[in-house]
């Protein structure tokens, strides 16, 4: 990357950083003892019991498949509506602002839902690496670590797309000799590492990258099936660079890459308690799929009705997709005064 883009990055890193700490103070205290939740990285099988108390502490369970099914639907189709503002722009062959907007609005609330998170734990509870290890599996199954890599697949998306043929941030910083897969990496570098403060980055180096090694079939399946599902669907006929083949393209991708992440990096958590010497190669990726109950997680997030609307791991998933094209479009009905009256209002508020 060029040097403009290196000082983009870090401008970045210290508004997030800012953000977070910001917010540290503002936040209830619910500090966990690290004590008390240790043990489940290492049960086999999982126990819904301290399973619940994560809830009640963290506001976060494990996603069920068909869960993290619906989000990555809904994440998908949203994106092919608000790429359809694009025409009413009259940039056909860049980003529209809508589309920038949307995004920027993500990440600031992906951020500042990190900052909630890393106040929850209690840094201070002793052995350091137990606690951090407990936090790195609170995070991979928070929405944060779902929603991060929903953008990256819509970056993915905007690549295939020639979306990204021209500058981004403007001339000053991503114009004249950039290409487009380097505009689509640092914007998966600030989606998918900004989005959690870099803390992100650091879980690469810890966890990321030894799970790349140690459960590499995992990998190998699920970057097979990224590479491969543009082939199938022209198979079926669907043209995969329309809209329907777009998004379908979009959350299956986001789905398979979702649940790959996090069976790595949780299996590599329970071999870092034990897991692999105690129980074998296969178990602790068993134990990743086990630890995913529907009933547990709607106990979590929807047994007292409306309170989920106020809960936001939930809102993260599922109704914030809604309420970031509200705030952007809002944004974007001023920002272009010359839009037909009813050319968004009709598409996102029923006209």
């Amino acid at each position: 990357l060029s040097p403009p883009a290196f000082l983009g990055l870090g401008a970045w890193s210290v508004i997030g950083l800012a953000i977070a700490l910001h917010l540290l103070p503002c936040v209830a205290d619910t500090t966990l003892q690290a004590k008390e939740l240790l043990p489940y990285l290492h049960n086999s099988p999982p126990s819904t019991q301290v399973d619940v108390e994560m809830c009640n502490v963290f506001r976060v369970v494990e996603k069920p498949y068909i869960v993290l099914f619906g989000s990555c639907w809904i994440c998908a189709v949203m994106q092919q509506i608000i790429d359809t503002t694009r025409y009413y722009e009259e940039r056909l062959e860049e980003l529209g602002l809508f589309q920038k907007v949307y995004v920027g609005i993500q990440l600031v609330t992906l951020v500042m839902e990190t900052g909630t998170l890393v106040n929850k734990v209690d840094w201070n509870d002793g052995d350091l690496w137990r606690v951090y290890n407990l936090y790195v599996y609170v995070f991979v199954h928070s929405s944060i670590f779902v929603r991060s890599i929903m953008m990256s697949m819509i970056i993915w998306d905007w690549l295939l797309a020639k979306l990204l043929k021209r500058p981004v941030f403007g001339t000053h910083l991503d114009g004249k000799g950039w290409a487009d897969y380097e505009r689509a990496l640092l914007l998966v570098v600030i989606l998918q590492f900004g989005s959690s403060v870099f803390i992100m980055a650091v879980i690469t180096v810890t966890h990321v990258l030894p799970a790349l090694i140690l459960y590499h079939p995992v990998f190998l399946a699920a970057a097979a099936f990224v590479v491969q599902v543009r082939q199938w669907l022209k198979c079926i006929g669907v043209d995969a660079d329309g809209r329907l083949g777009r998004g379908l393209i979009m959350a299956s991708n986001s789905f398979v890459v979702v649940c790959a992440c996090q069976t790595m990096i949780t299996a590599v958590i329970r071999v870092y308690s034990g897991g692999l010497m105690k129980q074998g190669y296969l178990v602790p990726l068993l134990d990743d799929v086990a630890s995913r109950h529907l009933s547990t997680w709607y106990e979590c997030h929807l047994s007292q009705g409306v309170a989920a609307f106020h809960d936001q791991d939930f809102l993260n998933l599922f109704v914030d997709e809604m309420s970031a094209v509200r705030a952007a479009c809002g944004i974007l009905k001023v920002a272009i005064s010359d839009l037909p009256a009813n050319c968004v209002s009709d598409a996102f508020f029923g006209g």
